[in-house]
């Protein structure tokens, strides 16, 4: 099972045993996410406009919950006002900057032609609408800008990389998105310091010159659960998301434990978030100017997500790895990202080992001043899936004083392990004990 070269060395080296427990989120959401497209959609002011019109829906590259069904309802209400719909990926440089790639993107979340109903026009050619002040030149997706009118699906939530008064969601959908890879090189120019207020100069024109009817305003709790739907035009836009941001801050979901030695997350990938893994949630950043919170030493991630389809962009935040993970990765679709964002924390390479009981091993053997006695472990899923965790005996006592983690198992289990070294996933069974 392990590597014989590794073997002699991380032999002494224990893997704790578990317990399983949940942090408990308020789980406010919407329950029936079509009626609610569906009702916010028919209520927006200028819908009717759509009579006799071309319309282009643009889907980004992001995890969204609900994603296929919240665009094809989407799509449905506007033919049902006579628009003419096809999509348009809005992902700026995703996908290794390559049209047919960014397709493949859609497909993995659901997005295809025959699930939705229409096309699906696939372009990174952009023409120029306009300019801001300084000489920026707002770009804008060709086949978007010639359609009548263009409408996004945006989740608004923290940037992993960088802080303003737009983040991700709608403005940087329209800017970045919609700009494509020519666009989001602008938008990066000056690094991702300077990104907020690029947004901000970039998207007032976009605003202006664009035939933006409205933009599909998302949210989720912290159990990833939509929470909020609502349409906003243009003219309104800009001025209504800085508050939307403010609430999504407030359920973003963390890791309620401080000072620990090692966090093994099982997957990371695009279909998360864009840098892989959350970076608000691990403390651990793509980009320089943002100052990292340690509160813990080592970062064991073991795959790279299916839906990523090649894209490793944050493999870099994790100390160590797998071969699985490596194997997967595609450096043409991941540096793309990269070189348009002016970052390379992101694009580095973990230390990379046979399997998972290496991997998780060498987290606990590099971390520094640990006692074996009393390993302190946190075991995740993703960043996303934050509910449930496992976690070593020695964090039990702070479990215990936090009344939103309740402890599940009343004995330790051990972390499973196949005959090639690969970990035997618990989740799916817990999900389903959840659910009785």
């Amino acid at each position: 099972m392990s590597n014989p070269v590794y073997e002699e060395i991380l032999h002494p080296v224990p893997v704790p045993p578990l317990y399983r427990v949940r942090q408990l989120f308020d789980d406010t959401h919407i329950q029936d996410i079509e009626g609610a497209v569906r009702r916010e959609v028919n209520a927006f002011p200028k819908i009717d406009c759509v009579q006799g019109k071309t319309v282009a829906v643009g889907v980004g590259s992001r995890g969204i919950s609900h994603l296929q069904l919240i665009v094809k309802t989407l799509i449905t209400v506007l033919k049902e006002h006579g628009a003419s719909v096809f999509i348009i990926p809005t992902m700026g440089s995703h996908g290794g900057a390559i049209a047919e790639n960014q397709v493949s993107i859609l497909n993995h979340f659901g997005i295809t032609s025959e699930d939705v109903g229409v096309p699906i026009k696939s372009s990174m050619e952009t023409v120029v609408i306009g300019e801001t002040e300084d000489g920026v030149p707002v770009n804008m997706d060709k086949n978007a800008a010639s359609a009548d009118y263009t409408v996004t699906v945006a989740r608004i939530k923290p940037h992993c990389s960088f802080r303003g008064k737009y983040e991700s969601g709608m403005t940087k959908m329209c800017v970045i998105g919609l700009g494509k890879q020519h666009g989001a090189d602008y938008c990066h120019f000056k690094g991702m310091a300077h990104m907020g207020e690029n947004l901000e100069k970039i998207g007032k024109v976009f605003m202006e010159k664009s035939n933006l009817l409205f933009s599909l305003g998302l949210m989720e709790n912290s159990l990833d659960q939509t929470c909020f739907i609502k349409p906003y035009g243009k003219e309104t836009l800009m001025q209504e998301e800085p508050i939307l941001l403010e609430k999504a801050k407030q359920m973003l979901p963390g890791i309620p434990f401080k000072d620990f030695d090692v966090l093994i997350i099982d997957e990371f990938g695009k279909n998360i978030t864009g840098t892989g893994m959350d970076c608000n949630v691990i403390q651990r950043f793509t980009s320089e100017h943002m100052i990292p919170k340690p509160f813990f030493k080592r970062l064991v991630v073991l795959n790279l997500t299916d839906a990523s389809d090649g894209n490793a962009a944050g493999f870099g935040l994790a100390d160590v790895s797998t071969q699985k993970a490596y194997q997967k990765m595609e450096f043409e679709k991941t540096y793309p990202n990269f070189l348009t964002a002016r970052t390379v924390i992101g694009g580095r390479i973990p230390m990379i080992m046979d399997n998972d009981y290496d991997a998780i091993r060498t987290g606990i053997k590099t971390a520094p001043d640990v006692d074996y006695e009393r390993l302190k472990i946190v075991h995740i899923k993703n960043t996303l899936c934050l509910s449930q965790m496992e976690i070593s005996e020695a964090l039990l006592e702070d479990a215990r004083e936090n009344p939103k983690i309740q402890i599940v198992s009343s004995s330790k289990e051990r972390m499973n392990f196949d005959a090639k070294g690969d970990l035997i996933s618990n989740w799916k069974a817990w999900e389903r004990e959840n659910e009785r």
